[in-house]
């Protein structure tokens, strides 16, 4: 079985944005690196639950849902 793929929302991204804070910082309130901040901002990445967790607690997102979707790939 495929290990399930996640993106962040559009509307986790856009609500990131209008705090005006720096990639950075976002990154130091939601408990994770800069570079993995960035990697999973640009879909390199998925989010994951400690990452999803932070956004929560640091006032980005009210549920995990609002941080993350899944990837939904065409079946063959």
């Amino acid at each position: 079985m495929a290990k399930p793929e996640a993106k962040l929302t559009d509307r986790f991204i856009a609500r990131a944005a209008a705090t005006g804070m720096t990639d950075a910082a976002i990154a130091a309130a939601i408990g994770v690196t800069p570079q993995f901040y960035s990697a999973v901002k640009a879909g390199k990445e998925q989010p994951t639950t400690r990452f999803m967790i932070g956004a929560v607690r640091a006032g980005l997102a009210e549920t995990f849902g609002e941080v993350a979707e899944p990837v939904l790939k065409a079946v063959a």
